[in-house]
């Protein structure tokens, strides 16, 4: 009986973890207490943008395994960053970002993300850290 109870307070826990946009995508980034900085749930699919203030972490789960996403980043007026990403056995894929370009002090990225279970849009502004 305690067995049983104790599977079900697990499995409770699990499924609330699971279900909460504030709940890192990415492991490693949630536990080192990088920022949310802009997330989007369509079904099954859930993308977010995380940052440590210089280095952004984009990830994306609910996909099928080996699914191939068309990932398109704009930041400014520089010329795009394409890539075709493929999730992994969890249905999920990850990818750093930093937005430093010599001419700027910040601005606005945008990220479009297209796969056969999903399309999903994400932004976030960044500026430059200054050093003292």
């Amino acid at each position: 009986m305690t067995v049983t109870i104790a599977r079900l307070g697990s499995l409770a826990t699990l499924a609330l973890a699971l279900s909460a946009p504030a709940s890192a995508l990415d492991e490693i980034v949630g536990e080192r207490g990088w920022v949310q900085v802009d997330y989007v749930e369509d079904g099954a699919c859930r993308a977010e943008v995380r940052t440590n203030g210089q280095f952004y972490r984009i990830a994306q789960q609910g996909l099928q395994p080996g699914e191939r996403v068309d990932f398109h980043l704009q930041n400014s007026n520089v010329r795009p960053v394409e890539y075709r990403f493929v999730a992994n056995a969890d249905g999920a894929w990850r990818e750093f970002y930093v937005p430093f370009l010599w001419h700027r002090d910040g601005g606005t990225v945008i990220v479009a993300l297209d796969s056969a279970s999903c399309s999903q849009s994400l932004s976030f502004d960044w500026r430059r850290r200054q050093v003292d």
